[in-house]
């Protein structure tokens, strides 16, 4: 047992013949009291300081020097720096954002590895654990893109061009690639809002003339529909939704589960001319006498999916976030503020 006393403001530990004081809100001071609640007396030295709590965080090509933070001996950005230390203090692992920085070190572009730190302080772009960071893409309400009409951006598309055809050069605002940015940018000039997921390597350009809100990729794959909210500041985790195994979700009662799946992989033959799977689901061009269809779900939402408004409210809110997070591919879809009248808005907007 190390000796301590901890009040909400302090804690103060003997170790090693020293006093060590740590005041509420040090990187350290959440990181320490849990590993003095929880008796975990080995844990405790390294949680002592500053530098040691952010050095138990930081493993492989990262070391702490004082209060830099450095990889393979060079010191990162301040802010990726103080990021790190904050997420330390709040009691998160900021190994996604040592994942992001090793694979934005892939990237060729000094000058992309110089401008992507500013576009990811944008309100709502968060990181993956996989080092990864979601941004958002305005597209028309069939899913093409804005621009040309040609690229279907469905949830789980991907597009790759090649890099050399993409200007690097910031001062030239618009030139060939693909966009993404930050909402307000992505809400501008479109019919719909997805959520995008972009490899730090694939960045070419932030333009300055849209103050750090949108950049040139080579790749990028679209993870869903935009929830209406904004995502989270610093890290994203997918929705922990449970497939809800309920038979009010499937259209023929007399089906099997089984049934149902070998339904959803079953290959249409002619997908010019099927319109019933994921991967053929034809696009009709938006008019007023004939509006794109409803987006395509598997199966075993066929029922809920042709629901109305007023049917939707007679469902519960586990049935509504499978089918929102399972179904239609809303991007956060267990996590949106205002009970089940928001959740149904964000149902109604992509249907719609």
């Amino acid at each position: 047992m190390i000796p301590y006393t901890m009040t909400n403001e302090t804690i103060s530990v003997l170790h090693a013949g020293k006093t060590h004081m740590v005041r509420k809100g040090a990187a350290n001071f959440t990181t320490l009291r849990e590993a003095l609640l929880a008796e975990d007396w080995d844990a405790v030295p390294s949680r002592l300081t500053v530098a040691k709590a952010v050095a138990d965080w930081c493993k492989g090509k990262f070391t702490v020097d004082g209060d830099l933070i450095k990889f393979e001996g060079e010191p990162l950005p301040s802010g990726l720096n103080g990021r790190i230390v904050q997420m330390v203090a709040n009691g998160d692992d900021p190994t996604l954002i040592c994942n992001f920085w090793e694979k934005l070190q892939k990237n060729p572009s000094k000058r992309s590895v110089d401008q992507l730190w500013p576009f990811l302080q944008q309100q709502g772009i968060p990181l993956t654990k996989e080092g990864n960071f979601l941004a958002y893409k305005g597209v028309r309400r069939d899913y093409k893109d804005a621009h040309s009409g040609t690229y279907d951006n469905s949830p789980g598309a991907v597009h790759e061009m090649p890099r050399n055809k993409i200007s690097d050069d910031p001062n030239e605002a618009c030139h060939e690639g693909f966009h993404v940015g930050a909402l307000e940018y992505a809400r501008g000039f479109s019919e719909r809002v997805v959520v995008c997921e972009v490899d730090p390597a694939d960045v070419v350009c932030v333009p300055y003339d849209y103050s750090c809100q949108k950049m040139r990729v080579t790749k990028y794959k679209v993870i869903g529909n935009h929830n209406g909210e904004f995502l989270p500041e610093t890290s994203y985790e997918p929705d922990d939704v449970s497939e809800v195994d309920d038979d009010d979700l499937i259209l023929d009662d007399d089906l099997s589960m089984d049934e149902i799946e070998e339904l959803e992989n079953e290959e249409c033959g002619d997908c010019s001319d099927c319109g019933e799977c994921d991967e053929c689901s034809p696009i009709v061009e938006a008019t007023v006498v004939q509006p794109p269809p409803l987006p395509t779900v598997p199966y075993r939402f066929k029922k809920i999916h042709a629901m109305d408004t007023n049917a939707l409210f007679e469902q519960t809110m586990e049935k509504l976030r499978d089918y929102a997070a399972n179904g239609l591919k809303i991007v956060g879809a267990s996590r949106i503020p205002g009970g089940k009248v928001a959740l149904i808005r964000a149902i109604e907007d992509v249907r719609h």
